[in-house]
């Protein structure tokens, strides 16, 4: 039964939402049973689901309810299944005005070693539940933890995806330097743009 439900939930992003749009349902764990001659009565399946809207989310858990369901009753499960939201994050959508100072602070500090180009991000954070809860702007930002001599040989083979393990990845491991001290002075920086006396 969770081994049908995983693979119909593979389905939802390719058959029912629209190509132009962002969308990623990744089943990350599922834990069923202790031993390979007993059937389990019950399987936890954790999924993690990331959108850029809020039309698309809702659509897209709304199919994972009804694809859980489906298969549970097809399978023919005794009791419902139980579905609950573990983590939820808001989308993490930076503030047009504050994101303008902001640049500028980095440009002026960081030169040519700051690239205002990031593309959109699948990130779910946590930060961005501060600034929505109190009505606040939010600006978030990246900066690089990879060493550079490895970047560097991947970025030339062509293997940047495959060679350059990034965060959530068991073999992410950012150096200590300059990633440690890049972070504090893009932190503090940030800060002095709005703490700073006109």
């Amino acid at each position: 039964m969770a081994a049908g439900v995983v693979t119909k939930l593979q389905t939802i992003v390719s058959r029912e939402i629209d190509p132009d749009q962002f969308a990623v349902v990744t089943v990350g764990s599922i834990q069923a049973g202790h031993t390979e001659n007993i059937i389990s009565d019950r399987a936890e399946v954790r999924i993690n689901v990331r959108t850029q809207n809020h039309e698309v989310r809702n659509r897209v858990l709304a199919s994972i309810r009804r694809v859980v369901k489906g298969e549970c009753e097809a399978s023919g499960a005794t009791k419902e299944p139980l579905i609950e939201e573990t983590t939820k994050f808001p989308l993490s959508v930076n503030d047009p005005d504050m994101t303008k100072k902001v640049l500028k602070s980095f440009e002026a500090f960081f030169g040519d070693r700051f690239d205002p180009n990031t593309s959109c991000s699948t990130a779910s954070e946590d930060y961005s539940i501060l600034g929505s809860t109190q009505g606040k702007p939010c600006c978030f930002w990246f900066f690089g933890g990879t060493d550079e001599s490895t970047w560097d040989v991947a970025e030339k083979k062509g293997t940047v995806a495959e060679d350059v393990p990034v965060n959530h990845s068991p073999f992410f491991a950012p150096v200590i330097q300059p990633t440690l001290g890049t972070g504090i002075d893009a932190l503090c920086l940030a800060a002095l743009t709005f703490l700073k006396n006109p």
